[in-house]
C-alpha cells in the first residue's frame, strides 16, 4: 500500500512555479530532507512529481490543500504563505501512515485560528535575547512549524539599550525591551539624537529578523512601547513639543517625557519614522502598541505611573473628568490612525494593533476609534483596565490575572465582542500564554499540555481567530520536546482532536515503549501545577526579583550591602525600595498579605508537591533521553515552587512575628521560620546539584551577562554564596525596618 510518507520518499522533481515566495523553496528543502534526500527542485518547472505554491496573498482564504491527480502528480498549496510549512510539518508528523488514496481528492483544511503571533518574544527578540546557545535560525523554524504566522523582528542588537540614566536608578533597564520606532531610524526632527552605529546595527538586526521570517513564510511584526519617552537633549531643542511625563517615580530619579503626539511637527516625525522602516522592510505586516508602561504613555490617560499628565495642546485644566476621558481616548485613536496611514503608504496590508489594558476611563472611547486595520489586542474584552473575569482554575481567591497558563477560560460572550468589533474591520488579536514567558520563569519548560487545549478549546468555540502568544519558544536546542507547543500545533489543523489519544501519539513518537510513562509523568506535572498557588508578580517577574539567588532570612538588613551586592546589583529596585528588605512589598504595591502567604504555603505543601513528587517518582531511574530531560525539569520545577513556598513562609512568618501580640506566638513564628531556613538552603542545594550535572538545560542563562531579566553562568556562584549567608544570618530575630522608603543614598553611603 503506497502511504503519503512512502510517496514523498519517491519524489524525484519538486517544482515551484516562478515568483514563488520563498517559503515553498524552504518547503521543498524540508521534504528533499526528510523524505526524498534525491530529489531535484526546480523553479518555473512543470511536469514534476509535485509542486508547491500559494495561491493568494495576504487577504486570501486560508485553505490548505495537499492533492493527488490521476496522473500520480501531487500538489501542496496554501491561501496564505504563513500557513504552507506548518502545515506541511503537521501533514508530515501525523498523516504520513494514511493511504495516498485518501489524498486523491482534494481535501481542503482550515487552520482554527488566521493568525498566531508572538507578542514580547522573550528569547528572540526581547529582554532575554542574550540566552546562550540561540541558534536564531533553528528558532524560527520552530516557531513557522509550531503554527506561529508571524515572527516578532525588532530587537535591539547590543545587550544592553541606549537610554541614559543617573546613579543608583533602575528605570533605564526597561528600555531594552519592545524598542521603539525611534531605535531603528530617524525623522527630520531626531536625527543626530542617537548614534548612527547604535541606528544602523539595531536596523540591521531588524532586517536579519525580517529576512528569516520570509524564509519560513512568516509576517514581520513589532511590538513596540509608544509614544516613548526621548532623551532630554531632543527636547531642550523643541521644548514646546514635551509630552508626558511616564516613568515610574519610585523606579526612577531623573523624569522621562516623551513627545506630544497631537503635535503637527510630532506627527510629521511619527509618519517619517514608520515609512522610513517599511521601505526598509516593506514585509512588515503588524505593529503592536503597548502604552502606559516602561517608558511609553499617553497624555492624559489615568494609568499612567505620575498620574495623568501632560501637554497644553488636548484639555484645558479645569475639564471635567469625562471631558479629559475623551479627549485623551481620540488622541490615542488618532496617533494610532497616523501610524497605520503611514505604514500603508508602503505596504497595503500593514495593520497597527493596541493593548487594551492601559485604558480605564478611556476605554470605550477607544474602543469606538478602532477599525478599518486598527485592531485591539487583550486577553479579555468582558472587562476594563486590568482586570479580568479568569482567573487560577483551581483557587478563586488567587489574583493570577488572564496572562498566564493558568488563564484556561474564554466565555462565550467574548464572542459576540470579536463580531462587532469584525464588522468595523477591527481584528482582535486574543493574549494567551503557554509558553516560556509568564510561567515559571526562567524554567525553560514546564508541561501543561492540557491547560494549554482547554483554552485552546474555549478561544476557538469562544470566535477567537486571532491569537497574541505571549512570548514565543524556549530555544529548540535546549527543550527538544515542548509537548505545550506540540498540543498547539496539532490543534491548529485538527480542533476536533482527542486529547489522550493525541497525547498517547506524541509520546510514542518521542519515548517508543516508555510513552505510557511519559504521559503519566506529564499528568502528575500538570496535577502539581494546578494545585500550585503563584503569587502574581512572584511568579511572572521572579527572575527581577532575585528570589532564587537571595538568602531568605528573617532579617534581610543586617547582612552587610557588601554582602548583598551579587544579587542587589541586578534586583530590580532603588536602595530605598522596601523590597530590597521585605518581601512582602515592592515600592507601594503590597505583593502578598500574610494571611495569603500562609494560606499558599499550605496549599503547595498539600496540593503541589506530592503529585510532582510521585511524576518524579515515576521517572527514576529511567534513561530514555525524553525521560531523563523530563525529569529533570521537573526537578527544577520543585526547586522552583519550594523557593516559592518558602517566600511565602517568610512573609507569613516575619509579619506574623512583627504582629504577634504573645511570646508562644512569637516563638511559634520563628519555629517556621527556622523550617524555612532549612527547607530553602536544603532546596538551593538540590537546583545545584541539578545544574551541576549539566546534563538539560532547566533555566535560561545568558551567553554574554547577568541582566535584571535573565543570570548567567555564574548562578551556582550566586547560589553558593546563598547558602552561605543563610547560614550564617538565617537565626536572627525576625526584623523589618518600617521607615525604610525614607532612606537617602547620601546617608547610606555616609553609614558604610
Amino acid at each position: 500500500m503506497t502511504t503519503l510518507g512512502s510517496f514523498l520518499a519517491g519524489l524525484e522533481t519538486i517544482d515551484l512555479p516562478d515568483g514563488a515566495p520563498p517559503v515553498c523553496e524552504t518547503t521543498a528543502e524540508e521534504i528533499r530532507a526528510r523524505f526524498a534526500p534525491r530529489c531535484r527542485i526546480r523553479r518555473g518547472g512543470r511536469g514534476g512529481d509535485l509542486a508547491i505554491a500559494v495561491k493568494g496573498g495576504p487577504g486570501a482564504a486560508a485553505g490548505l490543500s495537499f492533492r493527488v491527480g490521476r496522473d500520480g502528480r501531487a500538489i501542496l498549496s496554501a491561501g496564505r504563505a504563513h500557513h504552507l510549512f506548518a502545515f506541511f510539518s503537521w501533514l508530515a508528523d501525523t498523516r504520513s501512515g494514511e493511504p495516498l488514496a485518501r489524498f486523491r481528492e482534494r481535501r481542503v483544511f482550515r487552520p482554527a485560528f488566521l493568525g498566531r503571533r508572538p507578542v514580547f518574544d522573550l528569547y528572540f527578540a526581547q529582554s532575554g535575547r542574550t540566552i546562550r546557545g540561540m541558534d536564531r535560525e533553528a528558532y524560527v523554524r520552530a516557531m513557522a512549524r509550531a503554527g506561529f504566522t508571524h515572527l516578532e523582528v525588532n530587537s535591539l542588537a547590543a545587550p544592553e539599550p541606549a537610554e541614559e540614566g543617573v546613579p543608583g536608578e533602575v528605570y533605564p533597564r526597561f528600555y531594552t525591551y519592545c524598542p521603539a520606532l525611534d531605535q531603528f531610524v530617524t525623522s527630520f526632527l531626531n536625527r543626530g539624537t542617537y548614534p548612527a552605529e547604535y541606528l544602523r546595527a539595531n536596523l540591521e538586526r531588524l532586517e536579519e529578523n525580517a529576512a528569516l521570517a520570509a524564509r519560513y513564510g512568516l509576517v514581520p511584526s513589532l511590538t513596540v512601547f509608544e509614544p516613548r519617552s526621548v532623551p532630554e537633549s531632543l527636547l531642550a531643542k523643541y521644548p514646546e513639543l514635551r509630552g508626558c511625563r511616564v516613568d515610574h517615580p519610585f523606579r526612577s530619579f531623573q523624569p522621562r517625557y516623551n513627545l506630544a503626539v497631537s503635535h503637527p511637527l510630532v506627527q510629521r516625525h511619527y509618519r517619517e519614522l514608520v515609512r522610513e522602516l517599511l521601505r526598509a522592510v516593506p514585509e512588515i505586516g503588524l505593529l503592536s502598541v503597548w502604552s502606559n508602561d516602561s517608558g511609553a504613555g499617553f497624555e492624559h490617560t489615568r494609568s499612567l505611573y505620575v498620574g495623568a499628565n501632560g501637554s497644553a495642546y488636548l484639555v484645558r485644566e479645569w475639564s471635567e473628568e469625562d471631558a479629559v476621558a475623551r479627549a485623551a481616548a481620540r488622541n490615542v485613536t488618532g496617533f494610532l490612525r497616523l501610524l497605520l496611514e503611514a505604514g500603508r503608504e508602503v505596504n497595503p496590508s500593514f495593520r497597527v494593533a493596541t493593548r487594551l489594558e492601559p485604558f480605564g476611563p478611556e476605554r470605550e472611547e477607544v474602543m469606538r476609534g478602532l477599525g478599518r486595520g486598527l485592531d485591539v489586542e487583550a486577553a479579555t474584552l468582558l472587562a476594563a483596565g486590568w482586570d479580568s473575569p479568569y482567573g487560577h482554575p483551581a483557587y478563586p481567591d488567587c489574583e493570577i490575572g488572564p496572562f498566564t497558563l493558568y488563564n484556561h477560560e474564554f466565555k462565550p460572550e467574548e464572542g459576540e465582542e470579536i463580531r462587532r468589533l469584525a464588522r468595523r474591520g477591527a481584528r482582535t488579536h486574543v493574549l494567551h500564554a503557554h509558553g516560556p514567558v509568564n510561567n515559571f520563569e526562567p524554567l525553560l519548560h514546564v508541561p501543561a499540555p492540557r491547560l494549554t487545549f482547554e483554552k485552546l478549546s474555549a478561544l476557538f468555540r469562544g470566535g477567537a481567530r486571532y491569537l497574541a502568544h505571549l512570548g514565543g519558544l524556549a530555544p529548540p536546542a535546549a527543550v527538544p520536546l515542548d509537548v505545550n507547543a506540540e498540543v498547539t500545533r496539532r490543534f491548529l489543523f485538527d480542533p476536533d482532536l482527542d486529547l489522550e489519544a493525541t497525547l498517547r501519539e506524541i509520546a510514542e513518537a518521542h519515548a517508543g515503549e516508555e510513552a505510557p510513562v511519559l504521559v503519566e509523568a506529564w499528568r502528575g506535572a500538570e496535577e502539581a501545577v494546578r494545585g500550585f498557588m503563584p503569587n502574581p508578580l512572584y511568579f511572572s517577574w521572579g527572575v527581577w526579583y532575585r528570589i532564587l539567588t537571595r538568602p531568605l532570612v528573617p532579617d534581610i538588613d543586617a547582612i552587610p550591602e557588601k554582602e548583598r551586592a551579587y544579587y542587589e546589583e541586578h534586583l530590580l529596585a532603588t536602595h530605598h525600595n522596601p523590597h530590597r528588605v521585605d518581601l512582602a512589598r515592592d515600592v507601594l504595591f503590597t505583593l502578598m498579605t500574610p494571611a495569603l502567604a500562609a494560606k499558599t504555603v499550605r496549599r503547595i505543601d498539600g496540593n503541589a508537591l506530592p503529585p510532582l513528587d510521585r511524576a518524579l517518582g515515576r521517572l527514576e531511574g529511567r534513561e530514555h533521553p525524553v525521560l531523563a530531560d523530563l525529569a529533570d525539569r521537573l526537578a527544577a520545577l520543585r526547586c522552583f515552587m519550594v523557593t516559592r513556598r518558602n517566600v511565602a513562609a517568610w512573609i507569613a512568618n516575619v509579619h506574623g512575628y512583627l504582629r504577634a501580640g504573645t511570646d508562644a506566638a512569637r516563638e511559634r513564628h520563628r519555629a517556621r521560620l527556622a523550617e524555612m531556613v532549612e527547607s530553602e538552603i536544603a532546596n538551593t542545594r538540590r537546583l545545584l546539584a541539578l545544574l551541576a550535572e549539566g546534563k538539560t538545560e532547566i533555566l535560561a542563562l545568558s551567553g554574554h551577562r547577568e541582566t535584571t531579566f535573565i543570570y548567567d553562568e555564574r548562578l551556582p556562584d550566586h547560589l553558593r554564596r546563598k547558602i552561605r549567608l543563610m547560614k550564617e544570618y538565617g537565626d536572627l530575630e525576625p526584623r523589618i525596618d518600617p521607615d525604610y522608603m525614607w532612606r537617602t543614598r547620601a546617608r547610606e553611603e555616609r553609614r558604610s
